[in-house]
């Protein structure tokens, strides 16, 4: 086995090179195995090889590298000893014959394409992100190059977060800076573009403006949103001034700041024992670290001095730094490779299989079942009247002929099915099936998993033989050689780290989706295809904007397919009204209209604007009075409840389909049906379909109904593109969509309600008529689908870039700005340096920007950096099992707690899971903990508990799911199972570890801090008030007063008011040592971090505090650089270092001579709350009169399926109150099924 790899150092000493093997572990203790990259100096890639043994890994590296020296022409496989016997043989002049019969298909069935143009690169003429140049300079100066100029500008103390890395400009001069631009360059000014995206009184505004600069030869664009025109174009207008001042073309600012007039915080007082003092400083002169010293006579000079210690225990260690811009790896299947799980085949007759050997099999047994399997003899019969088929053969000549082929078809024309299929069959035909591997991404988990189903179930197969999918935390993989794998596009970027070798075809479905990984994965597809020609890359949608992607893609093959299965007839609201006479109550107009807090207004709100009230077109004068009744902002209840029955009156069976914007109207969409005395229970079977809902839940969408049901699916736009759910003739689309919206300067989360586009219409359309004529009805009129836009905004746009700005430099696809920069539409510059200074002061990247050994695993888990970064820290402490779960709820759903919409705040006894600690954090490690205990009890005992504690069930499943797979991740990556244990914890008195997992939160949410007011008010960063929101433990009806004022928070939200969601009460000392990034001795003698919060505590204690931080740091770089030394017993520094942390975090320890905080519970009851027998029933506030139906969260039983009318929802009390009939076995089965 050595030959090869002697061969590849004699061919590189022939170079003056030396081949650079890189090698790690891969994958958990008890499946060690180990993976070795290559690498060559002069050559872009990196080849990969891996096994249970360090040599044998080296060896299939070099293998690795060999062939591509083959593929590429520098070496002739008849010089290498390992490719010589095959050569010998005469297979090479075999396959090169063999080929040449089979002319353009076959064993070679890809015809080598010409490179494509290549991308200008960041320091280059054309890169959207390079800064005007001045004369004098020896190379382009970049973006990167003004940073480092800018270093030393003063740091703002303003409201805006993120001035100090933007040249200091912030909102309040951001106007009038570009309108002084606008008169220097003597343009007019352009208007603001403003774009309205939400129908209800949450709604936000988008304003956009574009402008040509002639210093830097192109247009810069900005697009931002607020609850108002005014201040969205305040913030769109500081976005350009920002992108301005980073290309250089204006100067910093350089004015003074405005201060914010706001109420003055009282100091809070923080006193530290002189034991604890002591211990604090033996533990630094142990570690050599000096705190600052604070000088008898402090300046006055109204500055503060800073007491951050400048000591360095531990650097991080640097590799040898690359520049260039790197492109993923790429190989055509080859012998002994599993690319679906990018690893080496060690064992098994796959281990040694020849391709050739392995097609011609294929081949035979492809033919063998045509002719003799009657099942897909008659599927191959349907599947050819589908539109698609029509276009067979053109869409194989463009694929066989260009690298890039895009295929626009009608939704239902058969596209995502089937021309994966063509591809394969035709190579298995010709002969050549084993060289033939395809990917197809698909947007969402329950697309990826039910195309993969409908596919294999067409070719006569069990999953796992020729198809296969992969999703986040199942999968059912294809067969290493001519296997077309279905996943998420997220699956797809995390399978990129270690190549793409073995893949022959990839195919992105739904390309119009514009989310942020879809963006990204084109960035990085067009590389490759420009790199390898030989790659096959297919674009497919329905509602692909053909000319956008065309020019990125250097004008590819268009295919465009015509026709749909079945016609869908079409419906607004004016004609539904027509035909029906439907007159809307005069109570039905505004659901859930409740009163508001006198809190909750935000100033400057626009009014609103009823497109209903402008009717065009022949209708009757009742229709036009009729929608006039209707507003816009909320989706009529009552309405889609005549539409029901309307579409029963038609006598046509078949499902029906309603898109809603999220969770919580579908909850309440269900709760009213259940409630409906004119629609029949006993013929309907309600089912909602949520992405946060377990997969054997969402399956059962899928599922058919008895004779005379009428299935009623209740989905968010997860159901909008790629799935088939075969019974569903009639969609009723709400024309809404839920969209999360970031504004990056003040932190602001607003998750709106927002009108979906023309595009996203279509798709929804298009789920009706897939198997016979369909219907659809939209809750818009046609003047709101006139001014709907044709295509939704990219998430690029509206989202942070520090996780994406992670992955590039985990794929080595060089700088940051550079690869955004080849984006379809580039985001702002100004975004894109906050990723990269984000990701510096966490320490994920190094002083070349590369990433350092935290920033590897923090990139490789799928949690935001900073909870990252958390995780690891609690691995150190020994928490890792409940830091895992913290962060796995914060990444997927933080709605653990079920609050029905007449109740606005949690219950006590959900209030009670967080003790006395003022926690939302704490009180979902609780709740989670205590589910877990039942759980392993039985699902009866799971679903009660529940239903007692009113808790959701499928969060806690995702969470659980979510939690065990950050679990393996850092087991893979070397860190202890022991320091990822589960552990017990005192949720209702004293407990140290809970103290610890409080200071850890404080570093993982951090800046996200905030200040008790009064009541629910409270004060964020900048003297900007807020409240805490309704769903926190922190939020009851009375005057609220918290032993300590400091709190962090998971969000800042914005509905009529700004709210901070997910809050948790933490120590001033907590923040001291995990938080604040700026603490300052005033001049007064108080001590003030992150320039708002003040403390009136001893300075040098302060200093003695924050002198621990390089220790923490020693400790992390330590841990994440070798994580198996933390089974190793610590040194006596480190040792004291951890001790005195554990002190210093406890909730007591700034309180000496202080009354100490009681954490004993007691607030509700005078003992600790009770955790529910199996059998306990639901709250008294929510039990319906029939005990047999489980109440508002009966959902939690549905989960069990079962019910004679195929496990729906739909099912009364007798008293009209939302719960079950007859429980899980009964007739309807209620919210049980």
């Amino acid at each position: 086995m050595s030959d090869i790899k002697s061969w590849l150092h004699t061919f590189a000493n022939k170079k003056k090179v030396t081949p650079e093997f890189s090698i790690r572990n891969s994958g958990p203790r008890h499946r060690q195995r180990f993976l070795c990259e290559l690498r060559l100096e002069g050559y872009s890639y990196t080849a990969v090889g891996n096994s249970t043994n360090k040599k044998d890994a080296q060896f299939n590296a070099a293998k690795d590298f060999v062939q591509f020296l083959v593929r590429k022409g520098e070496v002739n496989p008849s010089d290498v000893p390992e490719m010589q016997a095959q050569v010998g043989q005469g297979l090479a002049e075999e396959k090169a014959a063999e080929a040449a019969r089979m002319g353009p298909v076959g064993r070679n069935f890809m015809q080598q394409s010409d490179p494509m143009t290549p991308v200008p690169g960041i320091g280059q003429e054309g890169n959207v992100y390079l800064p005007r140049q001045e004369g004098g300079r020896d190379r382009p100066q970049t973006y990167i190059d003004r940073m480092n100029e800018r270093k030393q500008l003063e740091e703002a103390e303003d409201v805006d977060l993120t001035a100090s890395i933007h040249g200091n400009w912030t909102v309040n001069e951001a106007k009038g800076r570009l309108n002084q631009f606008f008169q220097h360059v003597r343009m007019k000014a352009p208007d603001y573009t403003y774009t309205a995206i939400g129908p209800d009184h949450t709604r936000s505004f988008v304003a956009e403006m574009t402008f040509y600069v002639k210093a830097l030869g192109r247009h810069i664009c900005a697009r931002e949103t607020s609850s108002n025109k005014q201040q969205a174009s305040k913030s769109c207008a500081l976005s350009l001034v920002r992108q301005l001042y980073h290309l250089n073309v204006i100067e910093a600012y350089s004015g003074t700041l405005k201060k914010k007039e706001s109420e003055t915080m009282t100091p809070y007082t923080v006193k530290v024992s002189d034991e604890l003092q002591v211990t604090i400083n033996e533990a630094l002169e142990m570690l050599g670290v000096q705190a600052t010293v604070i000088p008898p006579d402090p300046p006055e000079d109204g500055g503060g001095m800073s007491l951050l210690s400048t000591t360095v225990l531990e650097r991080y260690q640097e590799g040898e730094h690359n520049s260039s811009a790197g492109t993923v790896s790429w190989c055509p299947p080859q012998q002994n490779w599993n690319p679906w799980i990018n690893c080496n085949i060690d064992e098994g007759p796959l281990a040694n299989a020849n391709l050739d050997e392995l097609s011609d099999s294929f081949q035979k047994s492809h033919q063998e079942r045509l002719q003799s399997d009657s099942a897909l003899q008659r599927m191959q019969q349907e599947r050819s009247q589908l539109p698609v088929f029509s276009q067979r053969q053109n869409i194989l000549s463009a694929i066989y002929d260009n690298p890039v082929t895009i295929i626009r078809g009608n939704t239902g024309c058969g596209k995502t099915t089937q021309v994966c299929q063509f591809i394969l069959d035709d190579c298995v035909q010709s002969g050549s099936g084993a060289y033939c591997n395809i990917i197809v991404t698909q947007p969402r988990r329950i697309s990826a998993v039910s195309v993969a189903d409908r596919v294999a179930s067409e070719r006569g197969e069990e999953l796992g033989q020729s198809v296969g999918y992969s999703v986040r935390f199942e999968s059912a993989l294809p067969r290493p050689f001519g296997g077309i794998l279905f996943c998420t596009v997220g699956v797809l970027l995390r399978k990129l780290e270690g190549g793409l070798r073995g893949v022959s075809h990839v195919i992105v479905d739904e390309i119009h989706e514009r989310d942020i990984n879809s963006d990204f994965i084109l960035i990085v597809l067009r590389d490759m295809v420009r790199a390898f020609p030989d790659l096959r890359l297919i674009l497919m949608s329905a509602t692909i904007d053909v000319t956008t992607f065309c020019e990125y893609f250097s004008d590819p093959v268009v295919i465009e397919v015509e026709g749909r299965t079945f016609p869908v007839q079409e419906y607004f609201l004016e004609d539904f009204l027509e035909m029906s006479g439907f007159k809307p109550t005069p109570d039905s107009r505004k659901r859930n209209n409740k009163s508001r807090d006198r809190d909750e207004e935000l100033p400057g709100e626009e009014p609103e604007q009823n497109l209903n009230l402008m009717v065009t077109g022949d209708y009757s004068p009742n229709t036009k009075s009729n929608l006039a009744l209707l507003g816009e902002s909320d989706v009529n209840f009552e309405l889609v409840e005549h539409i029901l029955i309307h579409i029963r009156s038609m006598n046509k069976p078949g499902a029906v389909l309603v898109f809603l914007p999220g969770w919580n109207l579908i909850f309440a969409m269900l709760r009213h049906l259940s409630q409906s005395s004119a629609l029949n229970s006993s013929e309907y079977c309600i089912l909602p379909l949520h992405s946060q809902l377990p997969r054997e839940d969402q399956r059962k969408v899928f599922q058919p109904v008895p004779h005379g049901v009428t299935k009623i699916i209740l989905s968010t736009n997860i159901a909008e593109t790629s799935i088939t759910i075969n019974d569903v003739v009639f969609v009723i689309d709400s024309c809404r969509a839920k969209m999360k919206l970031f504004t990056s300067h003040n932190q602001m989360t607003n998750y709106a309600t927002v009108w979906a586009s023309r595009t996203n219409l279509e798709q929804r359309k298009g789920r009706a008529g897939r198997v016979r004529e369909g219907y659809c009805f939209h809750l818009i009129s046609r003047a709101r689908y006139r001014e709907l836009a044709e295509h939704m905004i990219p998430e690029m746009f509206l989202t942070p870039l520090h996780e994406i700005a992670l992955s590039i430099k985990l794929l080595r696809l060089g700088s940051i700005g550079e690869f955004l920069s080849k984006a379809i539409q580039p985001p702002p510059i100004d975004a894109v340096i906050e990723a990269e200074v984000m990701l510096r002061d966490m320490s994920c990247l190094d002083s070349k920007d590369d990433l350092t050994a935290l920033g590897r695993i923090v990139a490789r888990l799928p949690v935001e950096p900073r909870l990252g970064k958390m995780i690891v820290l609690g691995c150190i402490f020994n928490c890792g099992d409940a830091m895992c779960m913290l962060a796995a709820h914060s990444a997927t759903s933080p709605e653990i707690f079920i609050i029905p919409p007449e109740y606005k705040r949690l219950s006590p006894f959900q209030r009670a899971f967080g003790g006395r600690r003022n926690s939302d954090h704490i009180a979902v490690l609780s709740a989670f903990t205590a589910w877990e205990a039942k759980k392993h009890r039985g699902e009866n005992a799971e679903i009660n508990f529940c239903d007692y504690k009113q808790l959701s069930m499928p969060t806690l499943r995702v969470t659980w799911e979510a939690k065990n797979q950050l679990r393996e991740l850092l087991m893979q990556f070397g860190f202890p199972e022991f320091c990822l244990a589960p552990d017990d914890y005192n949720f209702s008195g004293e407990d140290p570890k809970l103290d610890l997992m409080t200071a850890l939160l404080a570093m993982g949410l951090y800046p996200n801090v905030c200040y008790h007011v009064s009541k629910r008010k409270v004060m964020t960063q900048g003297a900007k008030l807020a409240l805490i929101h309704k769903t926190s433990v922190n939020c009851q009806q009375n005057e609220s007063s918290f032993p300590i004022p400091f709190f962090i928070f998971g969000e800042k939200i914005r509905t009529r008011a700004v709210s901070c969601k997910q809050t948790t009460m933490v120590t001033p000392l907590q923040l001291l040592l995990f938080g604040s990034r700026k603490v300052e001795l005033m001049p007064s003698g108080l001590v003030r971090m992150d320039g708002w919060l003040l403390l009136d505590m001893n300075g040098a204690t302060a200093a003695s505090i924050v002198a621990l931080r390089p220790a923490l740091d020693a400790l992390i770089i330590r841990a994440v650089e070798n994580p198996e030394s933390l089974s190793e017993s610590s040194n006596k520094a480190d040792q004291s270092a951890i001790d005195v942390i554990k002190h210093i975090v406890s909730v007591n320890a700034g309180r000496d001579g202080m009354e100490p905080i009681n954490q004993v519970f007691s607030s509700y009851s005078n003992r600790p709350p009770r955790s529910g027998g199996d059998d306990g029933g639901p709250h008294k506030r929510f039990r319906s009169d029939d005990q047999d139906g489980g109440g508002y969260t009966g959902i939690n039983r549905a989960y069990q399926g079962g019910g004679t009318t195929g496990g729906g929802y739909l099912g009364r009390t007798s008293s009209g109150s939302f719960g079950g009939g007859r429980g899980r076995g009964g007739r309807g089965g209620g919210f049980r099924g």
